[in-house]
């Protein structure tokens, strides 16, 4: 079995959307995340609500600094940064060039690099022209082992 036969089809952005845009695009999809692609639809980052929280969260707490987190007022912080960010081309929040692997690979490579390379639980799916063709989460590859009869598994 093959990514091609388990991969989604992919829900993607271009780098120059703004956050808000790509943050509705998640909501109204029903991810997590997003695949950033270029005009010729290669993968040039991934974009997820996890890169935008972390730039709403001021230093001085991620840093360690604030030692009681549960008691601190936000005063709005978290809203004035938000406000701050959700213009900005998903571009600058993104992290760029992001783990792929190709139609072709087989069910335990995609499963191995779940595990290695998957930050955000999926791994982007490209075809021979490094084109965004597919998304694979772990479920996707848990779902399809299910499904398969035993007798129906490869041997290797």
């Amino acid at each position: 079995m093959l990514a091609r036969d388990v991969m989604q089809k992919p829900v993607a952005i271009h780098a120059e959307a703004h956050v808000k845009y790509a943050l509705d695009k998640m909501r109204d999809n029903g991810h997590r995340f997003l695949p950033v692609v270029d005009a010729d639809g290669r993968v040039v980052g991934l974009f997820s609500a996890l890169s935008v929280i972390g730039h709403l969260v001021p230093d001085y707490i991620v840093s360690g600094d604030l030692d009681d987190i549960p008691y601190a007022p936000d005063f709005g912080l978290l809203r004035q940064h938000y406000d701050a960010v959700k213009g900005l081309p998903v571009s600058q929040l993104m992290i760029a060039k992001p783990f792929t692997i190709k139609q072709e690979e087989s069910l335990l490579s995609v499963a191995a690099a779940l595990v290695t390379h998957a930050s955000y639980d999926a791994v982007l799916v490209e075809d021979a022209d490094a084109r965004l063709v597919g998304v694979i989460t772990s479920s996707d590859v848990l779902g399809k082992l299910r499904r398969l009869r035993p007798d129906a598994a490869d041997a290797g």
